[in-house]
């Protein structure tokens, strides 16, 4: 086994358990996040997957935000955890910085960076710029925006022939899917538990 494979297979390994977390909804998810990017960050450049590469960088520094945000909420000294919730209307403006990241990073990929499939890259990379600050307020839109780019990301890999990244990306797709249905159990639960009797 060569040593890219290797270090394929342990980011893999480290991505699984830090989506795992993150569908439990467990707080920590944001100390396996700080990890899991250093990994990717090497395998996205030498993959020319270059978008992932930033996505990476500010995963380390969004992990770091996003901990904080988890653990913020104490009440009569005890460390609370945020509650699942939807994305206000008064926030729906947000979408449009996507689109206008994407629009921007674009051109960026394709003739500064000599990405492959710059469309493609931009597209995953702002999604995922968005996903994260999704996650780090704990709204479960957050999951359509991991649903996505890693479907886009998979894509890429295996257009790239990192076909163990590529699977990896599959598998952490499918496990978006059944984190959705999972935070929207929880929040059904929270609510339920804070209905009066």
């Amino acid at each position: 086994m060569e040593l890219m494979q290797i270090i394929e297979l342990v980011a893999a390994t480290i991505g699984i358990l830090y989506v795992w977390l993150e569908m439990k909804a467990s707080v920590w998810l944001w100390p396996v996040g700080i990890v899991l990017p250093l990994f990717y960050i090497y395998i996205s450049w030498q993959s020319e997957v270059y978008g992932n590469v930033l996505v990476n960088i500010y995963y380390i520094i969004a992990c770091v935000w996003g901990w904080r945000e988890w653990l913020k909420h104490r009440k009569d000294g005890e460390t609370k955890e945020l509650p699942i919730s939807h994305l206000p209307e008064r926030h729906l403006w947000t979408l449009g910085l996507v689109a206008l990241l994407f629009l921007g990073l674009w051109p960026l990929f394709e003739y500064y960076m000599g990405s492959p499939f710059p469309a493609f890259d931009a597209a995953a990379t702002a999604i995922s710029f968005y996903g994260m600050w999704l996650l780090g307020k704990k709204y479960i839109e957050s999951w359509y925006c991991w649903i996505s780019s890693n479907a886009i990301y998979c894509t890429l890999y295996f257009l790239q022939s990192y076909t163990i990244t590529g699977l990896f990306f599959t598998l952490y797709t499918v496990i978006s899917v059944v984190g959705y249905f999972n935070w929207r159990k929880l929040l059904k639960l929270q609510h339920d538990a804070n209905q009066p009797q």
